[in-house]
């Protein structure tokens, strides 16, 4: 790593506050919504030691990678809907946008909570993959594969057709990303990594990331998505005038002709926004 990337990576630590363990850390207001909620969250450092990173390279390789991909997230969720095709919710009270570029299906769901006070319960109850008292609901799902910090994380991803040839390993970034203290993005999960090895081979996570490109933020948005030939999801939660907490989901499906996987996904993103839908009532 030549040092204007480790001094450019040092900054965007510096500047998202996220220093804990060479990787993302919580601001102080989070710590103490942590602490009172202990029992959900034990430290992901102490809980997971074997699949802890302590490679400041790798770590800020993943930094990069969750920074760039949350980047992409916001400038979606800031696209107008007005092509989006709207499906009332059941009660009707909300909309699912949905749109289909290409091969990548899209779907959007709005939501609103409020009281900007229950800008970190959101947070906290979206970023779950270290409660272990939910199961049914959880939002990250997966085998957990790589411990950056409690706020970034990689897993492997099932392959839900075995009968799908090539069986190939997936593996996905996770994290929670702190834009400015009204944004937060939870990349939940981020596109797939370009895994090169074998199945039986024992992941180099370094590699990998290395070997996956960063997303292209600086063209449009949707046009970012088509090339980016994979699924990504995640939400943009944000403190609004009136004294609200705005809710994104974005979930963009990509079609690559494996018809039971495309179904499964589209099933995983319905579970999704009913899962959603019922945030209110728990916060």
């Amino acid at each position: 790593m030549n040092k204007g990337y480790i001094k450019i990576a040092l900054t965007l630590l510096s500047l998202t506050g996220y220093m804990q363990n060479g990787a993302f850390a919580t601001e102080h207001a989070e710590n103490v919504a942590n602490k009172a909620n202990s029992v959900h969250h034990e430290s992901a450092f102490d809980k997971y030691k074997d699949m802890a990173c302590y490679s400041i390279y790798e770590n800020l390789v993943a930094i990069d990678h969750a920074n760039n991909t949350s980047e992409l997230l916001i400038k979606l969720s800031e696209t107008s809907t007005d092509d989006y095709s709207t499906h009332p919710t059941e009660n009707g009270d909300k909309i699912i946008y949905s749109k289909k570029i290409g091969n990548m299906d899209i779907g959007r769901l709005h939501l609103t909570i409020p009281s900007a006070s229950n800008y970190y319960d959101v947070i906290e109850e979206l970023w779950d993959f270290n409660d272990t008292q939910k199961y049914n609901y959880k939002f990250i799902k997966g085998s957990l594969a790589r411990v950056y910090s409690k706020d970034l994380i990689i897993f492997e991803k099932l392959n839900i057709d075995p009968k799908y040839v090539p069986f190939v390993k997936k593996y996905v970034l996770a994290a929670k990303v702190k834009h400015s203290n009204d944004t937060t993005v939870i990349l939940c999960p981020s596109r797939a990594l370009n895994y090169l090895g074998k199945i039986d081979d024992e992941p180099n996570m370094k590699e990998i990331l290395e070997n996956t490109q960063l997303i292209e933020t600086e063209i449009d948005p949707e046009e970012a998505l088509i090339k980016l030939g994979t699924n990504i999801s995640g939400f943009v939660i944000k403190k609004v005038e009136n004294d609200q907490v705005d809710v994104t989901y974005i979930n963009a499906i990509y079609d690559d002709g494996n018809s039971t996987k495309y179904f499964y996904d589209k099933k995983e993103r319905y579970h999704a926004y009913m899962n959603i839908l019922s945030l209110t009532q728990r916060i």
